[in-house]
């Protein structure tokens, strides 16, 4: 069972099903991420690649004020809805059913935190920083979860933490 961790949506349910295309964030995951950014008060949040939702919601859990999440895949994005109005109004939410690519594509917005969770192996970190960074507010973070890889040699200004088989990279534009 997925639950929201902290906030005031605190130990709400969400919904999931097993699939290898979701692989919702690990609890331990989402409260070190969550516990690294800090509050989130009034911040505008990015979830791309966002599956069921767990990152985005547990941001607006706790202080967020916006939510744009994007989702291509039909029956997820079905459990993605069916979880924010478990949680939230819509009026905080924007939801797009498309590929993250068309999205980025069409977006004019900025943000103040990027999620990314894409399908494990199938794009690289530093791919994804380049096309979301003109999208993040100045003092914007990035966070990318990912297969933990000893391929990958990360730029200093980029702070990886590691849980099993999984790592985040969070990287703040100045």
């Amino acid at each position: 069972m997925i639950s929201i961790i902290a906030g005031k949506y605190k130990g709400r349910k969400l919904s999931y099903f097993n699939s290898t295309k979701v692989r919702p964030t690990q609890a331990k995951v989402r409260k070190s991420i969550f516990d690294i950014l800090g509050p989130l008060d009034g911040n505008k949040v990015l979830d791309l690649y966002s599956g069921v939702g767990s990152l985005g919601l547990e941001a607006l859990s706790r202080g967020a004020c916006h939510l744009t999440a994007v989702e291509s895949d039909s029956r997820v994005f079905k459990i993605l809805v069916k979880n924010i109005n478990i949680i939230t109004n819509q009026n905080k939410v924007k939801l797009h059913r498309m590929d993250v690519s068309k999205f980025l594509e069409m977006n004019v917005n900025k943000y103040d935190v990027i999620f990314a969770d894409p399908p494990y192996n199938e794009l690289n970190f530093f791919d994804i920083k380049k096309s979301i960074s003109n999208f993040l507010n100045e003092n914007g973070i990035f966070c990318m979860e990912m297969k933990k890889t000893k391929d990958i040699i990360f730029d200093e200004d980029i702070r990886i933490k590691k849980y099993g088989s999984t790592q985040v990279a969070i990287w703040k534009k100045n």
